[in-house]
């Protein structure tokens, strides 16, 4: 297909949705319902769209700019915002060593969980019924990976997802300009999200969920803010309509860039699922014309006149509790020997950002603190930073606590960026993008305290400039104009399984309801025991394979499952080896 390059900056929002039906290989290159012209790259042809949602295939060939859609160009500017909805496929897609040969994976792929006598039965039910197309697809995409990526340490892609602004339309790496979300796998703990602040990624989310997410980058003339929102109670984000501030970017400054989202890689070893979008936009958002954005607390510290009784550019006027400071072009200069100031916002911070200028010379000893939590001078949290080391403190009726320490601290000769990542739980501290102390700190104390402020010691102490602090969360700009997320409505219990009666094999019981349980796969064994449903196994005498108990169920278009699982043993190392969940179960194939 040939593409044809919008030949102008653009200047006009839109919000495009994917209602119409649109064969794969035929997305990019063309405009949408809303009339904005769908950039980007679709090498292998596998973007496409139906039932309402743009959908992403597995490429054979993982990498950068080979899939994806790009709108734009347009000029950086302050409260520019891309948002996206989407579900991402996989969050730990990764190509990394293929354990297996081909020849292996194969013979899996065709007995699936059963033994190698069904495996007959299976190529004769895939031969009528099966998916051909994906097959084959499937099978040139292992072929294609097992000649180029067997034995590969540590994985050679561990980066699968990237949504938001890009100095280029085609991106070959997300993380080396512009600013955007990157979606790293991490194995066991499914994916952790980036995003890209300086010269490095910063991780702002672990154990992120396989959800739909709402992903907002509001761009500056200098970097990007970045927020997320999803389903109530997601890890790490915001509950919509609301969304987390995450990042703050203090650099970024490439003039012009697109809104993006792209997918280098989806599945795992052999497994794949599609990735879909639900609606894009970009919209000039005229609350986040400021270069704070969304902050609740913010000044750029520079300019001239004592600090003290002097008003930010928002979040109302300075205290200084100790010492005294000076306004000055560079940022914020100290007069004594110790200074202490702050702002006090409505609610408490979640997100704090501060750009350290640290000098060649002796200035390089003195130590830099970014303060929150704080609810009176002798009750506080505080980042300290010098060239040396990080230290995480916690004052409280003026005792110092030092939390934890890191090394090394500021980096000398250059701009640094501090930041605070707080939602009232759990405290992450970032210096340029590195996640200090190598985890985040898991403390509650004064969450409810609202001030944000500096403290600095000695009048040559390094310069303090655009500090800002955002609430916990904010609302989602109505100019993106997100869908909500599918809730189901109104429910009822239909099944209440307490496991109680008599001890014995679960297949066969009735159910509070009249449902029965029957054994529809493996040759394993659950039993009742003691009030509750036991697999029968033991490191010694494990479960013979997969096996699956199943009551009927008569409602195809939904089904909500819970369940309370008690993993074996009773400490690690006994190698009890244990994985149990629910399951939607149709049929043997």
């Amino acid at each position: 297909m040939t593409q044809i390059e919008p030949k102008t900056t653009l200047t006009e929002g839109f919000v495009d949705t994917f209602g119409e039906d649109v064969p794969a290989g035929q997305v990019i290159g063309r405009s949408g319902p809303s009339g904005v012209y769908r950039g980007g790259a679709d090498v292998e042809g596998v973007i496409s769209s139906d039932h309402g949602a743009l959908r992403i295939e597995p490429l054979l060939k993982p990498g950068w700019g080979r899939s994806g859609l790009a709108y734009g160009p347009y000029r950086r500017e302050n409260g520019l915002a891309f948002g996206v909805h989407v579900l991402n496929g996989h969050n730990t897609s990764q190509v990394g060593d293929l354990t297996e040969s081909l020849i292996q994976r194969l013979y899996r792929w065709a007995a699936g969980s059963e033994s190698k006598s069904a495996v007959p039965r299976r190529m004769l039910a895939w031969s009528r019924n099966g998916h051909k197309r994906r097959s084959w697809r499937q099978f040139r995409r292992w072929a294609y990976l097992n000649r180029h990526y067997r034995h590969v340490e540590n994985g050679l892609l561990d980066e699968n997802l990237a949504v938001g602004w890009f100095p280029v339309e085609r991106p070959e790496n997300p993380l080396t300009g512009g600013n955007a979300f990157v979606v790293h796998a991490t194995g066991a703990e499914n994916g952790e999200l980036w995003t890209r602040a300086g010269e490095r990624p910063l991780p702002v989310v672990r154990g992120l969920q396989n959800v739909p997410v709402y992903y907002v980058v509001i761009l500056r003339e200098r970097g990007a803010a970045y927020y997320a929102a999803s389903l109530p109670a997601a890890r790490g984000f915001g509950d919509f309509p609301a969304m987390r501030p995450l990042a703050v970017d203090a650099f970024a400054d490439e003039p012009e860039v697109y809104a993006g989202i792209y997918q280098s890689v989806l599945g795992q070893i052999g497994f794949r699922v599609d990735s879909r979008v639900y609606s894009t936009a970009v919209q000039k958002l005229p609350a986040c014309a400021a270069w704070f954005g969304t902050a609740h607390l913010a000044d750029s510290l520079t300019g001239s006149g004592p600090l003290a009784g002097s008003r930010a550019e928002i979040g109302g006027a300075w205290r200084v509790y100790q010492g005294e400071f000076a306004r000055s072009p560079q940022g914020i200069r100290p007069l004594a020997a110790e200074n202490l100031a702050a702002l006090t916002g409505e609610a408490p911070a979640g997100l704090v950002h501060a750009v350290v200028d640290q000098a060649m010379d002796g200035e390089a000893e003195t130590a830099v603190e970014l303060v929150w939590r704080l609810q009176d001078e002798a009750n506080y949290w505080s980042l300290t930073v010098d060239a040396h080391a990080c230290l995480l403190l916690r004052r409280e009726d003026g005792r110092v606590l030092e939390v934890a320490r890191d090394e090394p601290g500021l980096q000398v000769g250059q701009a640094n960026a501090l930041q605070i990542l707080d939602d009232g739980e759990e405290i992450a501290a970032f210096v340029n993008g590195r996640l200090l102390f190598n985890k985040r700190i898991a403390d509650q104390t004064l969450q409810n305290a609202a001030g944000v402020g500096l403290r600095l010691t000695a009048e040559k102490a390094a310069r303090v400039r655009y500090l800002e602090a955002h609430p916990r969360t904010v609302p989602i700009p109505p100019e993106l104009q997100f869908a909500p997320p599918w809730e189901p409505g109104e429910t009822a219990v239909v099944v209440h399984e307490d496991f109680h009666g008599p001890d014995g094999d679960l297949h066969g019981r009735a159910t509070p309801g009249a449902r029965t349980w029957q054994k529809s796969y493996g040759l394993g064994h659950i039993s009742i025991q003691d009030r509750a449903a036991k697999v029968i196994a033991s490191p010694s005498s494990p479960n013979p394979g997969r096996t699956i108990y199943t009551i009927p169920w008569d409602d195809p278009a939904f089904a909500e499952l819970e369940v309370a699982v008690e993993p074996p043993g009773t400490s690690r190392g006994q190698w009890e080896s244990g994985r149990a969940g629910v399951v939607f179960w149709q049929d043997a194939d």
